[in-house]
């Protein structure tokens, strides 16, 4: 069946470029619009059409141009952006699916295309009866194909997109970007965080040695970007500091008292809010200084097969942790978040209560999760986004219209 899409905002990389030229190739029609100077950058030869309005008029834009009926489908990378957000009630009234694309659940080498919405907005279910009811229909998981991601490939891009954004800003008066720091803040910041990784790395391997090697209780508890919308959104925190501090007190009131609580910072946190001084602090102020350890590095596998539980607001390390057989909180809104992976009670009862998943309903949940909602591949590389392109064209083509 012949499908028409219209392409939102996409990743700071040509994978949009590259999946509507496939689509195009293959009989769909294409539009796409820019809502910045990166975007620009990144356009195909398809048709496009900037959107240089005020955001405040985006419904009315999007009400007009879908009632057209010239459209089936809808494009686009990350659902809880400014620019997006307006689209869903036009969309639903005008009978158009809306396809979101996101980083995998599953890492690495997977990304998410999921229908209406991901994370805190997608629409899996959460009764883990129903993945049992359906492990029959639901086939293994394959194992992912290398992509080749490296974090510098994926830096490139965001540095093009941004240098776009700057160059073409006369042409987007009214544009705001879903950052909330300006590109040279942020790569000062992780061209800091660059030069500790050796320092980082060594600390973190001394601690995991002493851990292993003294065979000392401890609970995980790895970071998530402040700015991204699993904190802002899908979670009762209005900020990771926020998440700190009601992990260590829960932690110093409720946790044995031999556990040590080990903070992992996140692997692209640009250290313009300081975690580590902050938590330490915090610690020092609970009484509990001498048990809390912050690492900027670390093996997360290893870490995750000695710990005697990990915390998560809703970060997909939380998928690592069911597979490591963790017991497994979640603070937020998370798709893995049911009775039988996660712990369903209070954390201050979770330090000493809680036991680690099924892993029945883990690998139920897995597979059905892989197979409806991951594409194996990258938006960054160029193998990665040749994976995901052929991947996503696939998987569009086989669901149904709404």
């Amino acid at each position: 069946m012949r499908r028409s899409f219209l392409a939102l905002q996409g990743t700071a990389s040509p994978f949009f470029r590259e999946l509507l030229s496939a689509l195009q190739e293959r009989g769909h029609r294409v539009q796409r619009v820019n809502f910045c100077g990166g975007d620009l950058a990144y356009a195909g030869p398809e048709v496009g059409v900037d959107y240089a309005d005020e955001p405040q008029n985006l419904t009315g834009w999007y009400s007009d141009l879908l009632k057209s009926g010239n459209f089936t489908d809808i494009l686009l990378f990350g659902d809880c952006r400014k620019i997006h957000k307006p689209v869903y009630p036009v969309a639903e009234q005008n009978n158009v699916r809306v396809n979101v694309f996101e980083e995998g659940y599953v890492r690495p080498h997977w990304l998410t295309m999921e229908a209406h919405g991901v994370n805190g907005r997608s629409r899996l279910p959460r009764d883990p009866a129903w993945y049992r009811e359906h492990r029959s229909a639901t086939p293994p998981s394959p194992t992912g194909q290398t992509t080749g991601y490296n974090l510098y490939e994926r830096a490139f891009h965001d540095i093009r997109y941004r240098m776009a954004n700057a160059l073409y800003a006369s042409r987007f008066p009214h544009y705001e970007s879903h950052r909330p720091h300006n590109g040279y803040r942020e790569y000062a910041g992780l061209a800091r965080r660059l030069l500790q990784q050796r320092p980082h790395r060594l600390e973190a391997e001394r601690l995991t040695e002493r851990l292993l090697t003294k065979k000392l209780p401890y609970f995980l508890f790895p970071l998530q970007l402040n700015s991204d919308s699993q904190i802002q959104v899908h979670s009762p925190f209005g900020s990771v500091r926020q998440a700190i501090d009601e992990v260590l007190t829960s932690f110093a009131a409720h946790a044995p008292g031999d556990a040590l609580l080990i903070i992992k910072n996140h692997p692209l946190d640009t250290g313009l809010i300081e975690y580590r001084h902050y938590a330490r602090q915090t610690a020092k102020a609970l009484g509990v200084a001498d048990r809390l350890e912050f690492i900027d590095a670390g093996h997360l596998p290893t870490l995750l097969d000695h710990a005697c539980g990990v915390v998560v607001v809703n970060s997909t390390v939380g998928l690592s942790a069911l597979h490591h057989r963790r017991p497994l909180i979640a603070l937020g809104t998370a798709i893995y978040d049911m009775q039988g992976m996660t712990w369903q009670g209070t954390l201050d009862a979770f330090w000493n209560e809680a036991e680690g998943p099924d892993m029945a309903l883990y690998q139920a949940f897995l597979d059905y999760l892989v197979h409806h909602t991951q594409i194996n591949g990258d938006f960054y590389t160029r193998t990665g986004i040749a994976m995901a392109t052929a991947g996503a064209v696939k998987r569009l083509e086989t669901v149904a219209h709404v």
